[in-house]
């Protein structure tokens, strides 16, 4: 008998929306497999005013949404943390407007959404938290707030709770199992969580979905149907965090080949400095192409690439990643440069599919761009045949298999 499923997330957006397709993709296998699926996000995530102040109910064909009121907010300070939890809030305050779920699927913010943990346990659901990343445990890696703060001793007693209360653990980082060992919640390390229910199961891509995408939305662009370039491609966030301008700086050590263009897809706090940079260091072989665009199009634009490339700041992927960008640069097929080495799941240096190490200067960005562009046909084409096999892995019919087998 199918399951009732609610699937919890400020940031999970309808299909004309979504930056991620990652819940979109779930929600599509489990109501494949028989579950009914209800997916609550954020009206600002959602850019709609909801009439009675509450949440709008619609349908996005097979979809089921709730657009949960929430407050809007700008960027990644104190505002969106007060949105996300009022968001949190909202869901709890309407449980009894919709029938009871059989199980809770939660995209985790600790502390800040714990009214879903409540939620959960109200609504006698089955409850699995789902981390894409390790909040508050990040504030401190990025320097935003300092380990001893006395804030952070109340934060990780809040995010305890949730994991305590969940009767599955999923993360899209390999690293999370070690990461609740070190803090000692473990029954190995202390603790009350068995590790038999933790799992890793990383974000991924609809392969048919892209290679369908690839061939239905080709752009008319001059830059990327040329043939006689090496295109290496940056798509995702222009912020000073994600180190684009070392990568522009890579590009100049590049420019006297006429071969190497770089092209830039993003928007981000950084990106009218770096476009001021760009003209002022007559950095030529630099493009910046539009701020978004549609989901579908991505497939081809990184079809496109010599190179994709991904950038992160320093200290990132300490327990893992899960970029989502990764998966449709694996589904491309062609070679990736990553800035940051992945002690965990490296998948990238795993299977030699290019290059993620710590490229710290412009000189060594340049030179692991240089070294997969310029190597042998013979050999550039065999990387391109890794990729896409490794990309198999990573297949949303592959992974919504797997939490399939968690909805009990």
């Amino acid at each position: 008998m199918g399951k009732r499923i609610w699937i919890i997330n400020p940031q999970t957006g309808s299909p004309a929306k979504a930056a991620n397709p990652r819940y979109l993709e779930l929600a599509k296998y489990f109501m494949q497999a028989g579950h009914e699926v209800v997916t609550f996000n954020s009206s600002q995530r959602e850019g709609i005013t909801i009439p009675n102040g509450k949440y709008l109910e619609k349908q996005y064909g097979n979809y089921k949404f709730v657009h949960v009121y929430t407050p809007d907010f700008v960027g990644n300070g104190p505002k969106r943390m007060l949105a996300i939890h009022k968001f949190a809030r909202n869901v709890y305050s309407i449980r009894n407007s919709f029938e009871k779920p059989d199980v809770i699927l939660h995209n985790i913010h600790p502390p800040f959404d714990y009214p879903v943990v409540r939620l959960a346990k109200v609504l006698k659901a089955k409850y699995i938290a789902e981390a894409w990343d390790l909040w508050p445990e990040s504030f401190v890696r990025f320097g935003l707030i300092k380990e001893s703060n006395p804030l952070m001793k109340i934060a990780h007693a809040i995010e305890k709770k949730y994991y305590y209360a969940a009767d599955e653990i999923i993360y899209t980082l390999a690293g999370g199992a070690d990461y609740l060992k070190s803090m000692g919640w473990t029954t190995e390390s202390g603790g009350k969580i068995d590790t038999n229910h933790i799992h890793y199961i990383n974000n991924g891509i609809d392969l048919t979905e892209f290679d369908e995408n690839k061939i239905k939305h080709p752009r008319p662009d001059e830059d990327m149907n040329a043939t006689d370039t090496y295109k290496i491609v940056y798509l995702g966030s222009v912020s000073k965090a994600n180190h684009v301008q070392t990568l522009i700086d890579a590009a100049a050590l590049l420019k006297e080949n006429p071969k190497y263009r770089f092209f830039i897809y993003g928007n981000g706090a950084h990106r009218d400095y770096l476009e001021q940079y760009v003209k002022d260091n007559h950095i030529d072989n630099v493009v910046f192409k539009e701020k978004r665009i549609p989901l579908e199009e991505c497939a081809w634009v990184v079809s496109q690439a010599t190179v994709n490339v991904m950038n992160y700041e320093k200290g990132f992927g300490k327990w893992g990643a899960s970029s989502g960008k990764l998966f449709q640069y694996l589904a491309a097929g062609k070679p990736i440069v990553c800035n940051r080495y992945f002690a965990y799941d490296n998948v990238i240096e795993n299977h030699h599919l290019g290059n993620s190490r710590n490229l710290e200067t412009a000189e060594d960005f340049a030179a692991a761009i240089r070294s997969i562009a310029e190597q042998p046909q013979e050999e550039y084409d065999a990387m391109c045949r890794r990729v896409r096999e490794v990309a198999k892995q990573f297949d949303y019919k592959v992974l919504a298999a797997r939490e399939i087998e968690l909805l009990g």
